[in-house]
Order: C-alpha cells, then sequence, then structure tokens
C-alpha cells in the first residue's frame, strides 16, 4: 500500500488511514517470539488413523513441558524425512508421533543432517508394532504420558545401521522376515499385533530357502536360509524377538541365521521365537558383529529396514554400524539403566 505524502500538518487527515500503525505504537518493542524448542512430526495415517486423533493432546502435553513448539503433519512416504531433514537450526529436539516407520524416516532425515545439527529423537508411539519405543521404554504408554516420560527420561546415544544407502535404527530383514513385512501391509488394518502375525503365518506357509553366504566380522560360513534378521533392538514385528540379546547401545549389530524347517519345527520349535529362547536351537545360528556382508546365491535380495521394503536389484546386503550414533532422549528411567546381556 502506498501512503499519500502531506507537504504540511494542515493537509493530514485528523484520523490515521486505515491500516496505518500510530505513531507512540512505533517506540513500543514487540515481544520476540521465543526460540522454536521442540518440533512435532506426525504421521496421521499411523496406528490405523488413530495417530490423528491425538494430534491436539501431544502438542498440548509438549508445550505444557518444552514451551515454543511446532507441529508438523505428514503426507506420504517419505515425507518425515524430510520434514527431519529441514529442521530449523537451533530445534533442541524432535518428536516423532507414529509408528516404527515414521521413527525410521525421522531417524533417516535426522542423519543427513550434519553431525553437529541432528537434534535427539523422541518417540511417541502410536503405531502397530512400536519395536523402537519398546527400547525406551514409552511402548505402552498412551500418548500424554509418552511425552511426559520424555520430558522425565534421559538422552543417551543409540546404535544405528546403514545398508543399500540407508539407515535402519532397529532391524534389518532378509527373507521370510521381509515377506512378512510385504505381507503385513495387507493388515494395517488389523488391532495391535495380530496383522503381523498372520502375515508371518502366511509367510511361513509360502516359505522359501535361500542359499546365503554370511560374513560377520571376517566370521564367514554359507547356508541354505530361510530366515535371517540382522538387529540393533531385540524385537521386531511388535512380538518376534529373533535376537534377544541386541542392545541398542552395545556398538554390535546381532545376527540370527535360521535354516530350513518343516511343519514338526513350526509346531514345537518356532514359537520360542516370541520369547527369545529359540538361540539354542540346532536350526539357529547366531553370531555378533560392527559389519555383516549377505550375499545371495539365488538373485536380487529383497530386505526390510524397520520394517520398509527395498529391492534395489542387487544379490548382496552390507549392513554396517555407524561410527556416529543417533541421539535418542528421554529413555525411561528403567531403559536407560546399563543393559546386560543374559548368560
Amino acid at each position: 500500500m502506498v501512503r499519500p505524502v502531506f507537504k504540511t500538518a494542515m493537509e493530514a487527515p485528523q484520523a490515521a488511514p486505515v491500516g496505518s500503525i500510530p505513531t507512540r505504537s512505533r517506540h513500543l518493542p514487540l515481544a520476540p517470539r521465543p526460540a522454536l524448542s521442540t518440533l512435532v512430526i506426525l504421521n496421521p495415517a499411523a496406528g490405523h488413523g488413530r495417530s490423528a486423533r491425538f494430534r491436539d493432546e501431544v502438542l498440548r502435553e509438549a508445550r505444557a513441558h518444552w514451551g515454543e513448539v511446532e507441529l508438523l503433519l505428514t503426507t506420504g512416504p517419505g515425507h518425515a524425512t524430510q520434514l527431519a531433514r529441514a529442521a530449523p537450526a537451533g530445534v533442541q529436539r524432535i518428536i516423532a508421533v507414529g509408528g516404527d516407520g515414521t521413527v525410521h524416516e525421522v531417524a533417516n532425515g535426522l542423519m543427513s543432517r550434519d553431525a553437529g545439527a541432528r537434534p535427539p529423537l523422541g518417540v511417541v508411539p502410536v503405531g502397530t508394532g512400536n519395536d523402537f519405543a519398546k527400547m525406551t521404554g514409552t511402548a505402552r504408554l498412551a500418548p500424554a504420558a509418552a511425552v511426559a516420560a520424555l520430558a522425565a527420561g534421559t538422552t543417551r546415544p543409540f546404535d544405528i545401521g546403514e545398508a543399500w544407502g540407508e539407515y535402519f535404527v532397529n532391524s534389518l530383514g532378509v527373507g521370510l522376515d521381509a515377506d512378512v513385512a510385504r505381507r503385513v501391509n495387507e493388515y494395517k488394518h488389523w488391532p495391535g499385533a495380530l496383522g503381523y502375525v498372520v502375515a508371518a503365518l502366511q509367510a511361513i506357509i509360502h516359505r522359501r530357502t535361500l542359499q546365503l553366504r554370511l560374513d560377520v566380522d571376517g566370521e564367514q560360513w554359507s547356508q541354505p536360509t530361510t530366515v535371517l534378521e540382522v538387529g540393533v533392538g531385540p524385537c521386531a514385528g511388535g512380538v518376534f524377538y529373533l535376537v534377544p540379546d541386541a542392545r541398542p547401545d552395545d556398538g554390535l549389530l546381532d545376527v540370527c541365521a535360521i535354516g530350513p524347517f518343516g511343519w514338526r519345527f513350526l509346531l514345537s520349535r518356532a514359537p520360542l521365537v516370541l520369547t527369545g529362547k529359540h538361540t539354542k536351537l540346532k536350526e539357529v545360528r547366531m553370531a555378533r558383529g560392527r559389519r555383516v556382508r549377505v550375499t545371495s546365491d539365488d538373485g536380487p535380495l529383497t530386505a526390510h529396514l524397520d520394517g520398509e521394503l527395498r529391492a534395489p536389484g542387487q544379490d548382496f546386503i552390507e549392513a554396517v554400524l555407524q561410527q556416529q550414533r543417533s541421539g535418542v532422549f528421554g529413555v525411561a528411567d528403567e531403559a536407560a539403566k546399563p543393559l546386560k546381556r543374559r548368560a
């Protein structure tokens, strides 16, 4: 808007033009907007759409603890990665509200930033499996309670793996494990972990054995393999503890390779995976290391990274533990205690 110019005071109107600012207000300092402390990235599709209903609750609780908070909604696959990558400098924390897929995307966005510009990540779990949240002690909490737990918890570094140019914060799977991840998308609307169980049963029925060559920090072997899991954390698919001794802060990737099996194994031994008591079975081989290379003699591999399916057309995959860990905040006191392996 262009304002008229008056040569004398007599020519000026008595009332200020609409939209103008009174002269005396120019001397009143405007209160600076508080610096943004917290960015909340919410996936409204997570948890069968339940996540969207918690928007106001999460925002209100977050502002009560941290002051200036901005909430951003994702609009589709990959968007959470973009939002985390573009987070303003100076943000003190990022909260991912959603499932393991949302956590995966946000973590990848953070890891694409310079190491000194990565705010720590907190998780409000509203997904199906919530495997990452199990490692922070918030998996069973309602959204508002999870935010309160984040505020009261501690911050500590977690391991993070990389494969095929993408990061994973909990698990990588090949074979039946990847097939479960493919099939579970058909049951996203089923309550709790039921969809994972049904997808697992279908994948078991149609299971395929792959001839794989494995190299874990120089320990090499070849075997027909039905299930291969590489874990930062112990649980995948909500209920399957394939690498039960995996710890997110020990600087190692845990490996579980299961060979061919029949129905007798399924009926009598497979349920042990739900409690992590399968590791001594003759069909199972466990290993641990910082670098895991898997080569297929049966053509290109399909793998899941934190449940996200990938098939770049390569017959090998190499999972490498990163030197720089991801900062995770809000780890509950119990989860923050030094983690010990079972004897």
